[in-house]
């Protein structure tokens, strides 16, 4: 089997939607006999090196220095990791094309993928990020988008598009009055509108905010703010879910919940409303709007209900095997 080294921004035990998407794959694919290494910057309190469930992980300090961060970063890689590179059958980059630069021209033989997870959460999006992306576009053998609105708003085509797995648990849910927050507590992932319509009290029960951020004050006043914690608990009790991601709104069907996300732009509207589960997903635009679906949440709404059911159906067939099976074409089409 082939010998693939995943590099990537950030990896367990880090939580966030990368981290969970290159987890869940690479375990995947090491039980189907692929020799998986991760490579990635190093937090706090992480060592150096370790292997992880069967898996060796890497892992060097960030340089938070302007451009001459980017030239250590190339440093780094080459002289203290090109054995990895070397190794390897394949090189599988999560978003972070630009960390492999210079040595995709070094290693020229090397086949390359590279799987794009997001945006930067600026909007419009700034021409320098649009072309370091077309430029891993054109450089890589084979491309992944986790979003069709990355190719209308980066202007490149990918191989696949797909939009990440999840693991759906079996029985009914047994639902509390509990509203929760997935994500980042930040202006982009439309934080604000959920924070206007609590004040006006449009929520009657329990509220929880599973995230950490600049809004994390504002969220207080109105909940209970848990940091970045594992939400699996609170899905299982929550009846509806404002969601900032793919990953948290994949999971709130999972867990049957009523899911509900706030536009602030263009890209974001494309962004929920360019995927397939856009039908099952409420997307609002303001305070008002979002209020008007809380009430219809807590009068226990019919069309909500139904609307829940299709969600799960549509999340049973999203699991990470078939995320897996998706790379694992590709890398196939190198042997």
């Amino acid at each position: 089997m082939s010998r693939i080294l995943v590099i990537t921004p950030s990896y367990d035990p880090r939580l966030g939607g990368v981290e969970n998407h290159v987890w869940s794959t690479s375990q995947l694919l090491w039980q189907k006999g692929y020799k998986i290494t991760i490579l990635t910057q190093r937090f706090p309190g992480l060592p150096e090196s370790e292997t992880k469930a069967n898996i060796p992980i890497y892992r060097f300090d960030f340089p938070r220095i302007r451009f001459f961060g980017l030239l250590i970063i190339w440093w780094w890689v080459f002289t203290r990791f090109g054995r990895l590179i070397d190794e390897a059958d394949i090189i599988h980059i999560h978003d972070v094309f630009i960390w492999y630069l210079p040595l995709r021209l070094l290693f020229w033989r090397k086949r390359v993928i590279t799987t794009f997870h997001g945006w930067e959460g600026i909007y419009p999006v700034p021409r320098k990020n649009i072309w370091i992306r077309q430029l891993a576009n054109v450089l890589s053998h084979r491309t992944v988008a986790i979003g069709a609105y990355l190719e209308k708003y980066y202007h490149f085509k990918a191989d696949k598009v797909i939009y990440g797995g999840v693991e759906v648990p079996r029985g009914r849910m047994k639902k509390d009055n509990l509203l929760l927050y997935m994500g980042r507590l930040d202006y982009d992932t439309g934080l604000p509108v959920l924070l206007q319509a609590l004040e006006t009290k449009s929520w009657s029960g329990k509220v929880v905010f599973c995230g950490d951020g600049l809004l994390r004050e504002q969220a207080e006043a109105l909940g209970e703010v848990k940091g970045f914690v594992d939400p699996i608990p609170y899905l299982k009790k929550a009846k509806v879910v404002f969601a900032g991601g793919y990953l948290s709104i994949l999971e709130a069907f999972a867990y049957q919940c009523a899911v509900v996300a706030a536009q602030k732009n263009p890209l974001k509207k494309d962004y929920y409303l360019l995927s397939p589960f856009a039908p099952w997903l409420t997307v609002v635009d303001t305070p008002e709007d979002l209020t008007r679906f809380l009430k219809l949440v807590q009068d226990k709404s019919a069309k909500v209900q139904y609307t829940v059911e299709k969600a799960l159906a549509w999340a049973k067939t999203q699991n990470w095997q078939a995320v897996a099976k998706q790379y694992e074409s590709l890398y196939q089409a190198f042997t």
